[in-house]
């Protein structure tokens, strides 16, 4: 099976860096600091995402679903949710949004019939990664989020499993 590259994103491994700590190459980008991102199935949520701040008023669940955007323009954009909280969720995109963005999103999660279709802002932008916060959401779709993320490990302030 052929996957259809998306684009580039930076490592997650070593942060675009392209260095280990010790100086060595990065092993997942050879250190090259990127990664190629494809295209295929969608993948049910597994751990939470390692947050270096402790600022965060959800908490982040790493997934890989697919996902659907359309801006105020009538433009579509199609990609992967990487990260979902109730607040928002983390995205991969072939091409780059501007932060302050408004989207409305279409997006399938493996726990809901329904297609969710939050309307959602770009709050960040840092080549092919996004990050949207949710602008509306409806109590149908934060049950559906909850419910989504409520079988998994929920991660303590300080970055480890909470037990």
């Amino acid at each position: 099976m052929i996957e259809e590259k998306l684009g580039y994103t930076l490592c997650e491994h070593c942060r675009g860096r392209g260095m280990e700590p010790d100086a060595t190459l990065c092993p997942s980008c050879n250190g090259t600091g990127v990664v190629a991102v494809f295209k295929g199935p969608p993948v049910v949520a597994t751990t939470p995402v390692e947050s270096p701040f402790k600022r965060r008023r959800f908490p982040r669940y790493y997934t890989d679903l697919p996902l659907q955007l359309r801006n105020q323009q009538g433009q579509n954009f199609v990609g992967r949710c990487v990260e979902i909280a109730e607040g928002g969720f983390g995205a991969v995109l072939p091409y780059g949004i501007s932060a302050g963005t408004e989207v409305a999103a279409q997006v399938s999660i493996p726990t809901h019939t329904n297609i969710l279709a939050p309307k959602a802002i770009v709050r960040n932008q840092k080549g092919l990664r996004h990050g949207f916060g949710f602008v509306f959401l409806a109590d149908a779709e934060r049950a559906a989020i909850l419910q989504f993320c409520s079988g998994l490990m929920i991660q303590s302030d300080d970055g480890h499993a909470a037990s």
